[in-house]
């Protein structure tokens, strides 16, 4: 890294919805991407896996391209 260059701040090349699952076992919330299909979930506390349920593929897709892929999301204040 040269240490003669100011650090600009970098926009976001992209963007993922986590979803907060609550484990069965201890209760913590697990959080995981975009879980558009079935699929087992690790609770990072106690180490239970446990099944959840997808999420509709439609609405984070909507949501995606509605912030432009996270684009639009970044804070008209600071840029």
């Amino acid at each position: 890294m040269n240490p003669k260059k100011p650090l600009t701040p970098i926009k976001p090349m992209g963007m993922e919805l986590v979803f907060l699952y609550p484990c069965p076992q201890c209760g913590q919330a697990v959080p995981v991407a975009s879980p558009v299909k079935p699929a087992l979930a690790q609770c990072a506390a106690c180490r239970a896996r446990f099944p959840i349920v997808p999420v509709d593929e439609r609405t984070v897709n909507f949501v995606k391209l509605m912030t432009a892929g996270g684009k639009a999301a970044i804070d008209p204040d600071f840029v």
